[in-house]
């Protein structure tokens, strides 16, 4: 197999999953179906033709704009399909193709989490049931030496920790300190990386949060009082499963 067939590949997968993953994560929110009905502007409702849904090409050649009105569309979507890429093709420079496409498989059912949680805090069950199945495996993929003991100890451990957590804290302070997705999150994670790995994730989410705050606090007038932790789980653990 040519060096660039595998790259080629998962960019181009990358690149249909990131655009389907816009749309996913801009309809879900709303009560919108992705499934059924055509994708359409939200300023004018004109229905987009589908040579204009081509992932970065269409945004690139109408400039961000929709065709039918001028209307800006926002970077979203193109955000959403290059980070897609990467994740795709990151895996290639540290893993070998077999783990790689694992990772891929990995990073891509992460990224409409990271996307919901971060605008939303919204960790839809629906998902991370996906996730969860995917682990015994697109996860044998990535880390084959991870037993299936491994996995079960560290999806009950994921879940139990962090929802200990949370209803321990609600019950001091009175409120949610932690959204309910969050404990399921990170037990579908314990499938997919065992038990070993998940204090190191854990770890690895509370510098993301810590950092970003840094950076919110010092660049921004205003900071969010309500802080994505599912979002920097996925970071983290994509970010484990390149580098461990």
């Amino acid at each position: 197999m040519p060096s660039w067939f595998l790259p080629l590949n998962l960019a181009l997968l990358g690149a249909v999953w990131g655009s389907f993953i816009a749309a996913l994560c801009s309809r879900w929110p709303n009560g919108e179906s992705i499934s059924t009905g055509r994708s359409r502007c939200g300023e004018c409702a004109s229905n987009i033709a589908v040579y204009d849904l081509i992932p970065i090409i269409s945004f690139v050649l109408l400039k961000g704009k929709c065709r039918a009105c001028g209307e800006k569309i926002g970077a979203m979507p193109l955000i959403v399909e290059v980070v897609a890429i990467l994740v795709g093709t990151f895996p290639i420079l540290f893993l070998q193709p077999t783990q790689a496409i694992g990772a891929a498989v990995f990073g891509w059912l992460l990224l409409p989490l990271v996307v919901l949680d971060w605008r939303h805090f919204w960790l839809p069950d629906r998902l991370l049931i996906l996730l969860a199945i995917a682990g015994p495996l697109a996860g044998l993929l990535l880390n084959p030496s991870v037993t299936w003991f491994d996995r079960g100890v560290g999806m009950v451990a994921g879940f139990a920790s962090l929802e200990a957590i949370r209803v321990g804290f609600k019950r001091w302070r009175g409120y949610e300190g932690m959204g309910g997705g969050d404990p399921k999150l990170f037990g579908a994670l314990g499938i997919w990386v065992g038990w070993q790995a998940l204090p190191m994730i854990l770890l690895g989410a509370s510098a993301i949060g810590l950092c970003l705050i840094l950076v919110t606090r010092t660049t921004l007038t205003q900071s969010r009082n309500l802080l994505p932790f599912g979002s920097y789980l996925c970071g983290a653990a994509y970010l484990f499963a390149m580098l461990a």
